[in-house]
């Protein structure tokens, strides 16, 4: 889900929390009423039964929910509630017994195809299901109240801009760094868990820039040395190939591109009669020797059917996150139509992960490369699911899913744990809390525990938010509940056995939390100011960066990026600091792309792109206990490339990269001092 359909999703459900809703309207059943609508669409247009949405699961959770508000509204009158509908307008629609979640805690693995297509078939009957109970109850309701035109005047003025609306963020995607400076004295790209590299679109082994040129079908190879930047070498990965971010690995010479590949040609070229329901997509990892970077040299690719999720390397190893979809019914005596394929080849059944519930429609596939042996699988594994998120530990992959309108919470979320070590992977365990994560920060692994902060939308009470600590079986252990009520979560940060988060509605909470007993956390400081942060970074072990917005405290309207440091050193007391408003500029790219941050501590550097009305600019700070916050550079950003800018340094060299566009400046004198266009 990305950052402006949380937005909308927030905003309805803030306007419905105490409408008693159909279950036959909750959000997973509507997303079925909405695929099988559009299956029949494509059929009737003569079109082979691929569906190009690939977010029809947060989408219809949003539209469910304005269903759901736009009906009870219809039927109860101002102030009335779903019970004073006229008529048995609700009749029969009860499904609540129908969501069961397996309470077991080990993660079961399919016996056979046939019991993976279960699972599929049981997804398409319900989706069948919902659309008929929908247009039953609708054709009801019409007939009742005579209400045809839905009631919908006057209704789609309901979502108004507020400091509320702006504070949330996507997660494809945020996630969390110590600090981006590289030992070499060279910057890294800024990753969710140390020791944990992740793929970027500019990379640097303090020599070379690494630039994914805006086309995206290239990897410029750039010369850097006396502040003289000269294009050195071109990587293409090939035709029909998008390259969706790469790595660098200095100390073994090498470049992997990560790409997506449209039609699944590399997957598929064997089987050309391929007549399949799922997606004929494909991401394809393509190694590199560097050695010579003038002179790249392909070493071996690896395929997995689907779309480009997300990817990590860890200790040599890259693992390959996609999304494969299984967009209608499937034959089941054909298990290519319905299974993933890995470098061409259908993977085993008791590969396959399966679900805490009865019915799924995609799958999570990794697949694990050695960069030794980069022409080949190490391993490969696939969670069946219905659509979830990531978290990647240091020895765990954590996949969770939501299920709405499970419990009077609102929201269940489900997760699987899986082991990663040396390339192979091994279910571990799977367990349940209540709530919803915002993203990847609010979830953090810490001396055999998962520590989580989640936000809870009861029916009759109105939002809340609690942390769980989950042991290495996932059975919880420890919980905080209750907090910063009719707020939600809007950034979290965890160091050690420590827990720091921001909730917001008018003000701008910051919690932290002892974990230090993980059967009995605690809630040890709270300090309130105008405002949010939508992102933290530890700068130092006392210190506490925020990166958001400030607030106007009687308007509650913002007006400009605010960065605020925050006094940890006793988490019992925390404190603010310093702060320093961007006045004029209104957003940054770092509230949604933790990776357009350069952090370093170390360094002294707080860089990231800021957009203002003048255009997007680049911002450079370094912190003083004395003179707080200190704009060192503000220049404008040159390129208008679909991707976000970037900050990376070499030295004394600091480069932003946006689009085909590369500029440098002096981190001395903070000039600039070339310039190249790719």
């Amino acid at each position: 889900m990305n950052k402006r359909e949380q937005d909308v999703l927030d905003q309805v459900r803030q306007r419905t929390a105490d409408i008693k809703v159909p279950e036959k309207l909750e959000p997973d059943n509507i997303r079925r009423m909405l695929e099988e609508k559009e299956r029949e669409k494509e059929k009737k247009e003569n079109k082979k039964s691929r569906w190009g949405v690939r977010k029809t699961s947060a989408l219809a959770a949003a539209c469910a929910a304005a269903v759901i508000g736009i009906a009870a509204w219809k039927t109860s009158g101002a102030g009335g509630t779903a019970d004073s509908r006229p008529g048995n307008w609700a009749s029969g629609i009860d499904m609540q017994d129908e969501i069961q979640i397996d309470d077991s805690r080990m993660i079961a693995q399919a016996e056979s195809y046939d019991q993976v297509y279960g699972y599929l078939e049981e997804y398409q009957r319900r989706l069948r299901e919902m659309e008929e109970s929908v247009i039953k109850h609708e054709e009801l309701y019409e007939a009742e109240t005579g209400a045809a035109d839905g009631g919908m005047n006057g209704e789609t003025k309901m979502m108004e801009s507020t400091a509320e609306d702006r504070a949330s963020t996507d997660s494809a995607p945020a996630e969390i760094a110590q600090d981006t400076s590289g030992a070499g004295g060279y910057s890294e790209t800024n990753v969710r868990q140390e020791g944990v590299d992740e793929g970027d679109i500019v990379k640097t082994d303090g020599t070379y820039l690494y630039v994914l040129e805006d086309d995206g079908d290239k990897i410029a190879v750039v010369d850097s040395r006396n502040q003289d930047m000269k294009k050195a070498a071109s990587i293409e990965v090939g035709s029909n190939c998008y390259i969706e971010e790469f790595y660098v690995v200095p100390e073994q010479k090498k470049l992997v591109a990560v790409c997506s590949q449209g039609g699944g040609d590399l997957l598929y070229s064997a089987d050309p009669s391929y007549q399949g329901t799922g997606d004929s997509s494909a991401v394809v990892a393509v190694t590199y020797d560097i050695e010579d970077p003038k002179n790249p040299v392909e070493e071996g690719r690896v395929s997995q059917s689907g779309y480009y999720n997300s990817s990590r390397m860890s200790n040599g190893y890259l693992y390959l996150f996609s999304e494969y979809h299984i967009w209608s019914e499937v034959s089941q005596n054909e298990p290519r139509e319905f299974i993933p394929l890995i470098g061409g080849d259908v993977m085993r059944a008791d590969d396959i992960y399966l679900p805490p519930v009865s019915q799924a429609n995609m799958y999570e596939i990794i697949t694990a490369v050695d960069l030794k042996k980069p022409d080949k699988a190490k391993d490969s594994k696939a969670i069946l699911s219905k659509g979830g998120s990531l978290y990647v530990s240091n020895q765990n992959i954590y996949y969770y899913e939501e299920e709405w309108g499970y419990s009077a919470s609102g929201c269940v979320t489900t997760l699987r744990k899986v082991a990663y070590k040396d390339g192979q992977l091994e279910a571990k365990a799977q367990g349940q809390f209540d709530g919803y994560l915002k993203d990847s920060f609010c979830i953090d692994e810490y001396d055999g525990c998962l520590r989580v902060v989640v936000t809870k939308q009861d029916r009759v009470g109105g939002d809340s938010n609690a942390v769980y600590i989950l042991d290495g079986e996932l059975e919880q252990v420890g919980a905080i509940e209750g907090l910063a009520k009719d707020e939600r979560i809007y950034s979290a940060r965890f160091m050690g056995d420590t827990a720091y988060f921001v909730t917001f509605r008018e003000t701008d909470p910051l919690f932290s939390a002892d974990l230090s007993n993980p059967k009995k956390p605690k809630i040890v400081g709270e300090l309130k100011i105008p405002g949010f942060s939508e992102y933290l970074h530890f700068y130092g072990e006392d210190r506490l960066l925020g990166i958001g917005m400030n607030v106007d405290e009687e308007t509650l309207v913002t007006d400009g990026v605010k960065l605020t440091m925050f006094d940890i050193s006793d988490k019992t007391d925390v404190k603010e600091s310093d702060t320093h408003v961007l006045n004029n500029v209104y957003s940054t790219e770092v509230s949604y792309d933790y990776k357009a941050a350069l952090i370093s501590p170390e360094r002294n550097i707080i860089g990231f792109p800021g957009d203002s009305e003048g255009g997007q600019k680049y911002f450079l700070f370094e912190y003083d206990e004395d003179n707080g916050f200190i704009c060192n550079m503000e220049e404008k950003i040159n390129g208008n490339g679909m991707r976000s800018s970037r900050g990376l340094y070499i030295e004394d060299t600091l480069y932003v990269v946006q689009g085909n566009i590369i500029e440098a400046y002096s981190l001395k004198e903070y000039k600039k001092v070339d310039d190249l266009i790719l």
